[in-house]
């Protein structure tokens, strides 16, 4: 899935959700071959949830079948992307289709269009703002339709209150792993990150009760004191 703005300058490609724009996924599975490095589907805790329920793999399973780890840069954290074959395709790719196409992940979902979370100064609410990528796939010959009935159709908006309590979750260890003094301490936040965000998910759970409880945890500790799993079970 291509990476590219229309324009440089992405203020001049946001969308309001009556815009209207053509597009219509025929699952040709184009997308899904001959995948970069740079634009390997980075998951979030939501597109983790989605996925091993829809493939009914409980969420650890899912991670050693279908994730690779990768480091998570300035934020320090673990971060989680879909494998791909040798030959570059996704690993979801099965027999010319996309094998979790009702639960591929929300940036999958989305396209063409990508979104990004802004803090609205008037309201002090977080909230989306859409943006058209540079897109070449056969959908864009298909229906004519506004961003909202898209996002109705693909049904995503569901996910915005969990999407935002992951980016939180994210956001607060991602500051205790930086105030971490030595190595050991790291060490420890980074696989206390990773069962938090990933490997504690329950499929059969809500997901936004789930990071909400994950995020109270996490507040709720000195970041000097060590981590004890047997507290989360």
């Amino acid at each position: 899935m291509s990476n590219k703005y229309k324009n440089k300058n992405l203020s001049q490609n946001f969308v309001s959700k009556l815009s209207k724009f053509r597009f219509e996924c025929t699952q040709c599975g184009q997308c899904c071959r001959n995948i970069k490095p740079e634009d390997k589907v980075l998951l979030t805790s939501i597109d983790i949830w989605r996925m091993a329920k829809a493939l009914d793999k409980d969420v650890p399973e899912f991670i050693g079948e279908y994730c690779d780890l990768v480091p998570g840069g300035e934020s320090m954290l673990p971060l989680l992307v879909l494998k791909d074959r040798m030959d570059g395709s996704c690993i979801m790719l099965k027999k010319g289709k996309c094998s979790v196409h009702e639960g591929k992940p929300l940036v999958c979902a989305l396209n063409p269009l990508g979104r990004i979370l802004f803090l609205n100064e008037v309201t002090n609410e977080q909230e989306f703002r859409y943006f058209l990528r540079e897109d070449d796939c056969i959908g864009g010959q298909g229906k004519e339709q506004s961003v909202q009935d898209f996002l109705d159709e693909i049904d995503v908006e569901q996910y915005d209150e969990s999407i935002k309590l992951y980016k939180r979750l994210g956001g607060v260890l991602s500051k205790m792993m930086h105030e971490a003094k030595t190595i050991e301490e790291k060490r420890e936040l980074f696989q206390t990150s990773f069962f938090l965000m990933y490997a504690k998910l329950n499929k059969d759970v809500d997901i936004y009760g789930q990071l909400a409880q994950n995020l109270a945890f996490i507040q709720s500790i000195d970041p000097s004191r060590g981590f004890d799993k047997e507290q989360l079970s």
